[in-house]
């Protein structure tokens, strides 16, 4: 064992004799290990068993009446000042501290910092004790309780009300620079007014004296309320170990008890240091779900990710005081999850292994697990609860990126040339500093939504400075028709170019911005920025001349398209970064299907070769369509090959759409036959075809296979019943007797299959 580790097991077991009352030998006699130190400590025993003091008469003048109370240090008396006819407090040093100068210094450090202070909810101290008497101070009487009894008939909201006051009053300490360092319920007395008074300042830190009072590594404070910093006995605290501390006693004036118990001190600390406490709402299912996120933010073990300030606190106390929803996003829940999910992803992948569920069914509980371990704040239509703060902020991000735009689209005289681009970066520059700060204070589901405004005004911001620039105005090919803007007729006409470099400068936005804050939303924008990107490329390219030409041109360049995204989000598979591949996933699908669906509706090339390769075909496009159709199943087999859920996934988007290219396309071309014969072969075709989907659904559980074999079943028997069954009973009579024969069929299953069998055994011996 260290000398560090051993000082502070030292330290623990002084804790804990003075939390038992307990003497030097039965502490020897729990820690034999530390028999040495104990030993040579040998006031310990004189300091548990000091004799309570006589009542002093008098002290600053004033007559002392009783005991008040004891702490850590002194007494505090019940005094009365004739000059003034009122009941005052008066606090004293205990004895045996005399003649400790540090203890001293620290006394008198507690009256210099309260002397200073004036504030409706912190006790006043009215004068500070002669020389020639013992050390004490003269303080305001206080009448009440403390604050968890005091609150315990109380509603939620006069509770809130309560602590609300308390933060802030901790807040002014620290903004005068004082760190409590003490606080628990017992040092915040509510009197009849349900006015809370902060008191009890004999731990309070000066951050403006550069000597400490406290010794370096020195566990100070009531072990219950303790930041984990503090049970580390951390040489610098700031105003984040208070806050850890007036989560400790939020919790308490919400459930009854303090968050953190242990069977000793040093299992005590050890918990604050490393456990979650229980959830205030397991304990009682009352407690308003906001004031249990307040109260978790509070006490979360890092302080990164703990309010930065006691006026954060107070702020979301008024938002819950107000009926509006407050900004705290506990990481405990993530961790509570995190646990849980993590066990049942075990489950999971055995049920696959024994096959209790498909393969389908397990990609689709293991998405829903994924997506439920992500930031709920990353996205707000990921988040499980829309609020009116939550969804006003984004419509705010919307509308501003509306009349941003609008700076692109329109021509404004009053705000040509640099009054525009000034504008427009007025728009932008606000939402990222805005952003980045309270994302750095731990607001994260507002901090999401400013800097999402930002990837989205700030592409437009950069067009309209290149704009009014006159920067990169080089046509597409030299002609104006190229230039989607002129296209578009737009007053304003930004070059194809202009647009290109502008989308190309968000990228590096939305990256960084991923990597500031890991949330994947970034990686959703950009991809979708750089699908942009590939578009203003082909338009660069001259695309729109493909258009008016040859349309089918554009879909033939969607392709590489498709195949870039798709190797992206294969290559951040690889990386092991799943949150960005599947977003560069869905793009790649959409990119494949309007490439495939355009080149067999309009590319003629294709067409002419289908015509020369199959002349009974005549070039229809619904030949192409269900040449289409043996892609996808051809894709969705070679996504199959791969181990990753996420391109198994792609695979299965693309056999989604099989059903509908098979069986329209063979409605339309039975619709459009030329000869009786290819009439009814496509006619009886449509209703087998359809058959065969339905069964097919089975083996992958493709339900909308299922669905699309009914759905054209039943469109395939109507064509029948008009060309071939017209006026006939037979048909309607087959198909009442097949339907019925299947459905006794299907529910004698296991029987049918058991007579089977046993009518093969005798026939094969």
């Amino acid at each position: 064992m260290s000398e560090d580790e051993r000082e502070q097991q030292l330290a623990n077991a002084l804790a804990e004799a003075l939390d038992r009352r307990e003497n030097c030998e039965a502490t020897r006699t729990r820690h034999p290990e530390l028999a040495p130190e104990l030993a040579a400590l040998g006031e310990l025993d004189s300091l548990l068993e000091d004799a309570p003091p006589a009542i002093p008469e008098r002290l600053s003048g004033h007559k002392v009446v009783g005991e008040i109370g004891s702490g850590g240090m002194g007494r505090v008396w019940l005094a009365f000042d004739d000059a003034l006819g009122r009941k005052v407090a008066i606090k004293t040093l205990a004895g045996r501290y005399a003649d400790q100068p540090l203890l001293r210094a620290r006394f008198m450090a507690e009256a210099r910092a309260m002397a200073r202070l004036s504030h409706a909810n912190i006790a006043r101290i009215y004068s500070l004790g002669p020389s020639e008497e013992p050390p004490h101070f003269v303080m305001e009487y206080l009448e009440g309780a403390h604050l968890t009894r005091a609150a315990s008939h109380l509603t939620f909201e006069q509770r809130a009300e309560l602590m609300h006051k308390a933060v802030l009053a901790v807040e002014f300490l620290h903004q005068h620079g004082i760190l409590h360092r003490d606080l628990k319920p017992a040092n915040i007395l509510v009197g009849p007014d349900l006015e809370p008074k902060l008191l009890d300042f004999g731990l309070a830190l000066d951050l403006s004296v550069q000597e400490r009072l406290s010794q370096i590594g020195e566990v100070a404070g009531t072990p219950e309320y303790l930041s984990p910093e503090q049970t580390r006995g951390a040489v610098i605290l700031d105003a984040r170990s208070d806050v850890f501390s007036l989560g400790a006693v939020l919790y308490e004036l919400l459930t009854g008890q303090p968050p953190f118990r242990g069977e000793n001190v040093s299992d005590l600390l050890l918990r604050i240091r490393e456990q979650d406490p229980v959830l205030p709402r397991r304990i009682d299912p009352a407690i308003p779900k906001d004031l249990q996120n307040i109260c978790l933010a509070a006490l979360e073990k890092d302080r990164a990710r703990r309010y930065a300030s006691a006026r954060e606190m107070a702020d979301d106390l008024r938002r819950f005081l107000a009926r509006e929803a407050v900004l705290a996003e506990p990481a405990a829940y993530a961790r509570l999850i995190t646990g849980k999910v993590g066990q049942h992803l075990r489950d999971l992948e055995s049920w696959r292994h024994e096959q209790i569920i498909s393969d389908a069914e397990y990609d689709g509980i293991r998405k829903r697990y994924e997506r439920l371990l992500e930031r709920e704040d990353s996205w707000i239509m990921e988040a499980r609860r829309l609020t009116l703060p939550q969804v006003s902020l984004y419509l705010g991000a919307w509308i501003l990126l509306t009349g941003a735009s609008f700076l692109t689209f329109f021509p404004f005289p009053a705000l040509a040339g640099v009054p525009a681009v000034l504008l427009a970066w007025a728009g932008a520059a606000p939402t990222a500093w805005i952003g980045i700060r309270n994302w750095r204070r731990g607001y994260y589901r507002v901090a999401i939504a400013y800097m999402l405004a930002f990837c989205l005004v700030a592409p437009v911001a950069v067009l309209v400075t290149l704009e009014e620039a006159r920067v990169f105005t080089g046509l597409t090919q030299g002609q104006a028709k190229l230039e989607l803007f002129h296209r578009l007729d737009f007053a304003r006409q930004a070059t194809n170019m202009q647009l290109w470099w502008a989308l190309l400068a968000g990228l590096p936005v939305c990256w960084w911005l991923r990597r500031f804050t890991r949330a994947p939303v970034f990686s959703l924008i950009f991809a979708a920025l750089s699908a942009l990107l590939c578009l203003a490329t082909l338009l660069r390219l001259g695309v729109l001349d493909c258009l008016d030409r040859d349309p089918g041109r554009f879909y033939f360049d969607l392709l590489p398209c498709a195949l870039l995204f798709m190797t992206a989000g294969f290559a951040f598979e690889r990386l092991r970064r799943p949150d960005d591949s599947r977003y560069f996933y869905p793009f790649a699908v959409v990119f494949t299907w309007a490439a495939l669906t355009g080149l067999a509706t309009w590319h003629e090339p294709w067409a002419h070769w289908l015509k020369v390769a199959a002349p009974w075909t005549r070039g229809q496009i619904e030949y192409l369509f269900l040449i289409n159709a043996a892609v996808y199943f051809a894709l969705d087999r070679l996504c199959d090959l791969f181990p990753s859920q996420q391109v198994r996934m792609v695979g299965k988007c693309f056999r989604f759409v099989i059903p509908g290219h098979v069986m329209t396309s063979l409605l339309l071309l039975g619709m459009a036959a030329e000869s009786h014969f290819e009439e009814r072969l496509l006619e009886w075709l449509l209703p087998a075809v359809a058959c065969i989907f339905v069964f097919a659904s089975i083996p992958r559980q493709m339900k909308n296979f299922f669905a699309s074999g009914l759905l054209f079943f039943a469109i395939g028997a109507y064509r029948l019943q008009q060309t071939v069954f017209e006026k006939h009973a037979f048909w309607p009579i087959f198909l009442l007797v097949a339907g019925l024969t299947l459905m006794l069929g299907a529910a004698n299953y296991a029987a049918i299959r058991v007579a089977l069998k046993k009518f093969r055994a005798p026939v094969q011996s």
